[in-house]
């Protein structure tokens, strides 16, 4: 009994060490209950995402769909080229604050309807992810300077080939479906066909170079130039009977004749109208200055024109529009001989096709033949 005793005695050490175990082991068990409990809160908070939702930043990040780039807002210019460049973006928000921003994800968090919508366009539409809290130089958050919507999940935005980027609806948020029958026709290259001055002034008045061409608007030239060129304008003025016409104030339409330099862009078949950049920063200079009426001087702004002669296909009017656009980008070369005309815009009008005079005429020969036919009637009264 004596030596049964003596074995059975605990050293102080391995009382300290039994101890040490099961106060570690509460530990543990406790930090893991912890992890469940936030991953739990965390992925319920947002589950779009699923359960790996509440997975670290660095996990997310690297596990990023080859469709997807990150879009750095501090980057102004890099920035910009994504806004306005003209290639189509569609991007998702999240929140790089330390914490979640207002019904923004956390970072890198790329939601499965984003994700699956471009997958379906077929690289048509480029995707990237962008933290829409992070400050611009304006001192304001891309969600301010956008006017997102927050309660729009998740919050989606396309950049539409240097159009202003607008914010998906949350009927089209709603799913990759959804997404894709909202993003994937404007993201379509387009060939205009105006009618009217006003909507010409405004498309071809602003910032965005036009190509202007008396070809008809299903032709498949002007279709491929609006694919290749997403920054300009493709406008179909069309031919024949029905086509547009453009008076610039010059040559025959005043009659006078036009010198040799000014021939050589007025009244063709195919031109490039772009913004003076000259003009353009005189204004600013203007408006930074308070100067209102300097900045409003005129209402029709001057353009840059050059006009084409050659062969109407693909390669010859891509060469034609590359050049015109690398020398208007040029001081040296904007401002040389005969590279390019100032002039005020056009005004641009249509001519009736005969059908529509005739279809026009008939329907007033039908109400006074309605109308003679209700004299009648009142006379027999």
């Amino acid at each position: 009994p004596l030596a049964s005793s003596a074995s059975a005695t605990v050293s102080p050490a391995e009382l300290r060490m039994g101890c040490c175990g099961y106060i570690f082991n509460a530990i543990a068990v406790g930090l893991i209950a912890y992890a469940a409990h936030y991953g739990y809160k965390e992925a319920s908070s947002k589950p779009d995402y699923g359960p790996a939702y509440a997975l670290p930043d660095w996990w997310w990040k690297a596990r990023l769909p080859d469709s997807v780039s990150l879009i750095d807002a501090s980057d102004a210019e890099g920035l910009k080229k994504v806004l306005f460049g003209g290639d189509p973006w569609l991007l998702q928000c999240y929140s790089g604050l330390p914490f979640a921003g207002q019904h923004l994800p956390r970072p890198y968090r790329v939601h499965p309807a984003f994700k699956d919508a471009l997958g379906s366009m077929g690289g048509g539409v480029r995707g990237g992810l962008i933290d829409c809290e992070a400050r611009l130089p304006s001192n304001k958050s891309v969600v301010q300077k956008l006017g997102l919507v927050r309660r729009t999940q998740p919050i989606l935005v396309l950049a539409n080939g240097g159009a202003a980027p607008k914010q998906l609806p949350s009927s089209a948020a709603a799913s990759a479906q959804a997404i894709s029958a909202w993003v994937a026709p404007k993201a379509e290259p387009r060939v205009l066909s105006i009618g009217t001055q006003k909507t010409f002034a405004a498309t071809c008045g602003g910032k965005r170079p036009c190509l202007l061409a008396h070809l008809d608007a299903d032709s498949g030239v002007l279709e491929a130039l609006s694919r290749r060129f997403r920054t300009l304008e493709v406008v179909s003025l069309g031919e024949g009977a029905g086509a547009a016409s453009l008076a610039w104030g010059r040559g025959e339409e005043i009659g006078e004749t036009l010198e040799e330099d000014e021939a050589r862009h007025f009244g063709k078949r195919v031109s490039l109208l772009l913004p003076d950049p000259d003009d353009l920063a005189e204004r600013v200079a203007a408006k930074k200055a308070g100067n209102q009426k300097a900045a409003r001087r005129a209402a029709n702004p001057p353009r840059l024109l050059r006009g084409y002669v050659g062969d109407e296909d693909v390669p010859s009017l891509s060469a034609f529009v590359q050049e015109a656009l690398r020398d208007a980008g040029s001081a040296v070369r904007r401002d040389g001989t005969d590279a390019f005309m100032r002039t005020p815009l056009p005004t641009l009008s249509r001519k009736k096709r005969a059908g529509d005079g005739a279809g026009k005429a008939g329907k007033g020969e039908g109400k006074a033949g309605k109308a003679g036919k209700a004299g009648k009637a009142g006379k027999a009264g």
